[in-house]
């Protein structure tokens, strides 16, 4: 059992800037989102996984190319269709806010990013483990379900008041957080696909946590170059490049980059943690993690004031909260039996 502290702490500390790193998708004004888009994909997705890995593993390009050609192009195309989904998670933040766009697009991505990588395993654990954990997801989902209405109570009540601005937008924000949350799962996916990387960088020496970076810097990578595309495709669209030499927007890229440092230091936190876990940390981590960054969206929720004047939602948003938590103790039994 002492030996699941650290992982656990990682991933709580993986969680916390996961359900916090989307304040920055809020504040980038004056920048337009493609600039905000434009430094945030760059820093989090390229510059730092690779700075990192750089760092961590020193023969990683070895570790990288020592998946079979078919797995790394599968793991990058993987990487990508998640970078479609980042895509639609930034502007759904803005179209339904952070509670909700965090309950559907993390809830989704937890059932199928967890339970896809367990049942393609070539060995399960034991059958009271597969419950415990199918039972510790579905519970999840459950708590996912209600603050998802919330939400959408939340905007049924919002007639005659100041989110009414924001109704014309609801529904299709609400499609780009069910596709996020679909995509989402696939980052998961092909981290799980290109982990054997990281046992590469660790026959090498390098510790296993550390190893863990090894597969983000190959998922990534797909990600990045959809996410680039995007964002350079809406500069040269709206004529924005002089953005990046007018000093009022200083700081929208001072929010750019710690955005992308927050999102980038939960996935790092969140690889070393599943890495300790062991064999089927990337299945009970994942939604773990997930489920922790809910929670704390949805305290960021509170204090910006999505909810404030909708009590019944509220209180519906707060019950799925501690139906979250109750997962996050199901699957830690769930680990604690595999080990």
């Amino acid at each position: 059992m002492t030996g699941l502290l650290f992982p656990l702490f990682l991933i709580v500390s993986a969680g916390i800037f996961q359900g916090t790193f989307g304040l920055g998708m809020k504040k980038f004004h004056p920048l337009s989102w493609g600039s905000f888009w434009l430094v945030f994909s760059l820093i989090g997705m390229l510059v730092l996984p690779v700075s990192t890995a750089l760092i961590l593993v020193p023969s990683v390009n070895k570790a990288v190319f020592s998946l079979p050609p078919g797995t790394l192009i599968l793991s990058v195309f993987m990487g990508a269709c998640w970078g479609v989904g980042s895509v639609m998670f930034g502007k759904a933040v803005n179209y339904v806010g952070l509670s909700l766009t965090y309950g559907i697009s993390m809830g989704l991505g937890a059932v199928v990013g967890s339970l896809m990588p367990l049942f393609v395993m070539e060995k399960l654990p034991g059958m009271v483990a597969v419950l415990t954990i199918i039972t510790g997801t579905l519970v999840m989902a459950f708590g996912v379900v209600l603050i998802s209405c919330a939400g959408m109570l939340r905007d049924k009540e919002s007639e005659g008041k100041e989110i009414k601005e924001m109704k014309g937008k609801f529904k299709t924000g609400l499609i780009f957080a069910i596709l996020n949350g679909l995509f989402t799962a696939l980052l998961n996916i092909g981290y799980a696909k290109a982990m054997p990387s990281a046992q590469a960088a660790i026959e090498m020496g390098v510790l296993p946590r550390n190893a863990s970076i090894v597969p983000w810097v190959i998922v990534l990578f797909g990600g990045m170059a959809v996410n680039v595309a995007y964002a350079v495709y809406l500069l040269i669209k709206k004529g924005a490049c002089r953005e990046f030499i007018q000093k009022k927007n200083l700081p929208g890229f001072a929010w750019a980059l710690a955005t992308a440092v927050m999102w980038f230091a939960a996935l790092m936190l969140y690889g070393q943690g599943a890495a300790l876990m062991g064999k089927y940390g990337t299945v009970v981590g994942w939604t773990m993690f997930l489920a922790l960054s809910l929670v704390v969206s949805n305290i960021w929720g509170l204090k910006s004031g999505e909810w404030t004047g909708f009590r019944k939602p509220r209180l519906i948003m707060m019950a799925g909260n501690g139906i979250l938590l109750l997962s996050w103790l199901i699957l830690g039994f769930a680990n604690y039996l595999i080990e």
